[in-house]
């Protein structure tokens, strides 16, 4: 009976931890989503308030499966700058024209014509959103056991406690000098 007490507790103790970790999860799975939206807003933002250039492809290389990069050239106010740009969606050949949009104020920020943004911005959400999904998961699949634990506990109380119920029953039915004790004489061996 001590042990299903200590459960118990631990159950109480475990539930408010349980609810933070399926907060927590869920923050974090919406984190690359705001940042995607993010992203957006700063897309269409420079591409009104930004100054357009002209960035020619320098080379394109192709380092693993589904990572692929364009290396870009392009000029602000007479200065030369290079940048690195991952390409998923459009990847051109090294020698292409592209149009760019840069910050004004970090002539390193800028997004090209077919919408992609500088610099790797939202991989770490990434990262952080898939943890938190598996955090979530893992917090859900607690929660559920728990209350498939409860369950099971519940009804194993409920046959225990029909059981007892059904013992004294009998021995309340029996009826005293009725039952005889088991003769304790061997049947005789012809």
């Amino acid at each position: 009976m001590a042990t299903v007490q200590i459960l118990r507790s631990w159950w109480r103790v475990r539930y408010p931890v349980y609810i933070l970790g399926l907060a927590v999860g869920m923050v974090m799975m919406w984190l690359p989503i705001k940042t995607s939206q993010d992203n957006d807003a700063w897309e269409s933002r420079l591409r009104v308030d930004g100054v357009p250039a002209q960035a020619v492809i320098d080379e394109f290389v192709h380092k693993r499966r589904n990572s692929n990069t364009m290396h870009l050239r392009y000029e602000l106010a007479g200065a030369q700058r290079q940048a690195e740009v991952g390409c998923w969606e459009v990847c051109l050949p090294a020698g292409s024209a592209v149009r760019v949009w840069v910050n004004p104020n970090d002539p390193d920020d800028f997004v090209t014509e077919f919408g992609t943004l500088s610099g790797n911005r939202g991989r770490l959400q990434g990262v952080v959103g898939a943890a938190g999904l598996m955090l979530f998961g893992v917090m859900v699949l607690a929660v559920i056991a728990r209350l498939y634990q409860r369950r099971r506990d519940r009804r194993r109380n409920d046959w225990q406690r029909q059981q007892r119920e059904q013992r004294q029953r009998q021995f309340a039915n029996a009826r005293a000098g009725r039952k005889r004790k088991p003769s304790r004489r061997r049947p005789n061996q012809d």
